[in-house]
Parts: C-alpha cells; sequence; structure tokens
C-alpha cells in the first residue's frame, strides 16, 4: 500500500482528501460559529412533522418588535412535541428573519466537525507516508 501511496496518483490524492477535508472543518465551524452569534427567542413547538426518516417542528416565537414567527426547523437533537418550548436562533437582515435553527442545533456541528476531523488526521497521516524519503 505504501508503495502505491508513494507514486504521483497517490500524492495527488492524499493532498486533495487533505484539502478537501480542511476546507470541510472550516466550513462547519464557521457555520456554527456564526449560528451562535444570532439573536434567540423562546418559542413553543406547534407540530412535529415526519418527512421519510427525518423530522421538522412547526414553531411559532416572537420577534423583540413583538411580531409572531411561524417556523420550520429541522429536529437534529431530543424529539420535541407540540407545546414543548424551545429556543430558537434567528438572523435579522433589514427587519426580516432570514435564517433561523433550533438553538440546540449544535449537535450536527459537533457530528459533522467530528468525521471531518477524523478524515483530516487520517489525510494527514497519508500524506506524510506518501511524501516520506525511502528507508535507505
Amino acid at each position: 500500500m505504501a508503495k502505491s501511496m508513494r507514486s504521483r496518483t497517490g500524492r495527488v490524492v492524499a493532498g486533495l482528501v487533505l484539502v478537501g477535508a480542511l476546507a470541510g472543518l472550516v466550513l462547519v465551524i464557521r457555520s456554527a460559529v456564526e449560528q451562535r452569534s444570532w439573536a434567540d427567542a423562546e418559542g413553543v413547538v406547534r407540530e412535529r412533522l415526519r418527512s421519510g426518516k427525518s423530522y421538522s417542528v412547526e414553531v411559532a416565537y416572537r420577534l423583540p418588535d413583538g411580531t409572531e414567527q411561524v417556523v420550520t426547523l429541522s429536529e437534529n437533537g431530543p424529539a420535541r412535541n407540540p407545546g414543548d418550548r424551545v429556543t430558537v436562533r434567528y438572523d435579522l437582515e433589514g427587519g426580516r428573519v432570514v435564517a433561523a435553527a433550533l438553538a440546540d442545533n449544535d449537535q450536527a456541528h459537533w457530528v459533522a466537525g467530528g468525521l471531518l476531523g477524523v478524515l483530516a488526521l487520517g489525510a494527514i497521516v497519508a500524506n506524510l507516508t506518501a511524501w516520506a524519503r525511502d528507508p535507505d
């Protein structure tokens, strides 16, 4: 395996996997940090919806100006039932909500970040193996 990894193709593939894993990791971390900077509000689950194997919840919450927002959000954390109180993070631009997510939606970022981190470590090892000198 080390012989094929030290070939030109092996080195290129190892480099591309490393660049892809690091770029994905940066995007996941950036997205998680951006969501944490959004404003938040308490909301109430109105309905739990199922689409195939995934669930989403319809949540009603109020903005600081008093207007009520109703939005359907993906449910990545624990199961929620109608009437449950949740915290919603939202991003305002020009007085309009442009994005929203459940506050405990961080689990998806942790999973994706962990997987990409393991992939990046594996790619680093593959690159070290691919570019190492032959033992004399």
